[in-house]
């Protein structure tokens, strides 16, 4: 098992998420890590319908995550990950889940957020976070689709 991608998207899984980055990362599983969606019937049926055919659906809280990657199963699956915020990602990694890097595609504006790019905005809470991220080793990029280019989120906050 790996995770080839683990993107932020405060969306989810949409068809740019779905097609593009699955496609781009050639990923035969996509996992959802959030915890009120993992208990919401509705939002389970919505995502599964919006992840392609042929490729696996996982939606899990933060905790079920965590178990999923230390079971040390040997699953055959390529995994992108998606999130809706920065904290997942640091609860995760402060788990024992080991990633590389996070792609940053989708944090909207709210009242209180400045702008890092067409479809980035953070706070200083989100700032925070990224900073501790960053000190436990965990590469973030800015790119809305796998074809844009690269843009180290750490150098703009």
């Amino acid at each position: 098992m790996s995770i080839e991608v683990a993107r932020i998207d405060e969306r989810l899984v949409h068809s740019q998420v779905a097609y593009s980055w699955s496609v781009a990362y050639d990923v035969n599983a996509i996992m959802v890590v959030d915890d009120v969606c993992a208990k919401d019937e509705m939002q389970k049926m919505l995502i599964n319908m919006a992840v392609p055919k042929g490729k696996k659906s996982l939606i899990s809280t933060t905790d079920e995550a965590i178990l999923y990657f230390k079971d040390g199963k040997d699953r055959n699956e390529k995994i992108f990950i998606v999130v809706k915020s920065p904290n997942t990602y640091l609860s995760l990694v402060k788990g024992g889940v080991k990633l590389k890097s996070i792609n940053v595609g989708g944090m909207y504006f709210k009242p209180g957020k400045k702008q890092l790019s067409k479809t980035v905005y953070v706070d200083e809470d989100d700032i925070k976070t990224f900073k501790e991220i960053e000190s436990l080793g965990v590469e973030s990029e800015m790119r809305t689709s796998p074809s844009d280019k690269s843009i180290n989120l750490y150098k703009l906050i």
